[in-house]
C-alpha cells in the first residue's frame, strides 16, 4: 500500500487544529507522518500541536499556498493529502479514500464535502455544489482546498500552489489534472460552515457561485478581487 503524508497549514487554529489531530490520531488507516506548518500563530496553535507527538511542526509563512508547498515538499508520501485544519474526518475516512484513489489509479482527487453540524439551506447548497464536481470531473475537475489528494511524485515535480492567487487550491486541482487522471472520491469529509457564519448565508452562497463561473473560464487572477474570506488557514 502507498504511504500517505498528511499536510494541514495553520495561522491561529486553536479552536480547531487539536480536533482534527485527534480523529487522525483515531483513523483505521494511520497515516505514516503529519505535517503542521504554522504560519506564525499568535494564538495557542502552536502548543496544541505539539500536546500530539506525531505531528511535526514547521515554520511558515502567509499565504496558506506557501504553508501547502512548505509542507508538500517536506513530505515523503507516495500520497500526498492538503486537509485545512476545521476538517472533520470519519473514523475509516483516509482508510476508504485512499483505497478508491489506488482503485481507481488517481493522481489527483477530492472528495465530497458536507458542512459539520450546520443548517439546512447550507447543507443543501453544498449537495448541489458535490452533484456539480461529480458530473463535471471529467472534463472541469474541481474541488476545494478543505481536502486535496495529489500523487508525491505529481506534486513534487510540480510548481505546487500558487501563492499570488487567493484561490490557489483551484488551480492546483485544474494544472495539476492535466494530462493525468482526476476524481471525485465518493467519501464524505465534513467542514465549518464558519465562513458562511461569518459573511453571511446568502452573500457567501453568492460569491461562492460567483467564483465558480470565474474558474469555469480560468480566471484565477480575478477572483483575487473578491472580498471573499474566513479566518485560519483558507485564505491568510
Amino acid at each position: 500500500m502507498s504511504s500517505l503524508s498528511i499536510i494541514i497549514p495553520t495561522l491561529n487554529e486553536e479552536r480547531h487544529i487539536g480536533t482534527l489531530l485527534s480523529e487522525i490520531a483515531s483513523q483505521t488507516r494511520a497515516p505514516d507522518e503529519v505535517i503542521v506548518v504554522d504560519a506564525g500563530s499568535e494564538d495557542g496553535t502552536r502548543e496544541v500541536v505539539g500536546r500530539y507527538s506525531f505531528a511535526k511542526l514547521l515554520e511558515g509563512e502567509p499565504p496558506v499556498a506557501c504553508g501547502r508547498n512548505l509542507g508538500g515538499r517536506s513530505a515523503g508520501g507516495d500520497v500526498l493529502i492538503f486537509l485545512d485544519a476545521d476538517a472533520r474526518l470519519t473514523e475509516t475516512f483516509l482508510e476508504d479514500f485512499l483505497a478508491a484513489f489506488e482503485r481507481r489509479r488517481l493522481d489527483v482527487a477530492c472528495p465530497l464535502y458536507f458542512p459539520y453540524r450546520s443548517t439546512r439551506p447550507i447543507e443543501v447548497f453544498h449537495i448541489v455544489f458535490n452533484l456539480i464536481t461529480r458530473a463535471s470531473q471529467g472534463v472541469l475537475p474541481s474541488g476545494g482546498g478543505t481536502c486535496i489528494a495529489v500523487r508525491g511524485e505529481v506534486f513534487r515535480g510540480s510548481s505546487g500552489f500558487d501563492p499570488s492567487l487567493k484561490f490557489d487550491d483551484i488551480e492546483a486541482i485544474r494544472r495539476l489534472s492535466k494530462g493525468r487522471r482526476f476524481g471525485i472520491v465518493e467519501e464524505r469529509l465534513y467542514l465549518s460552515d464558519r465562513r458562511y457564519r461569518e459573511g453571511g448565508v446568502a452573500r457567501t452562497m453568492l460569491q461562492i457561485s460567483l467564483m465558480g463561473v470565474l474558474f469555469v473560464f480560468g480566471k484565477y487572477s480575478w477572483a483575487n478581487h473578491l472580498d471573499y474570506d474566513i479566518n485560519g488557514t483558507h485564505r491568510y
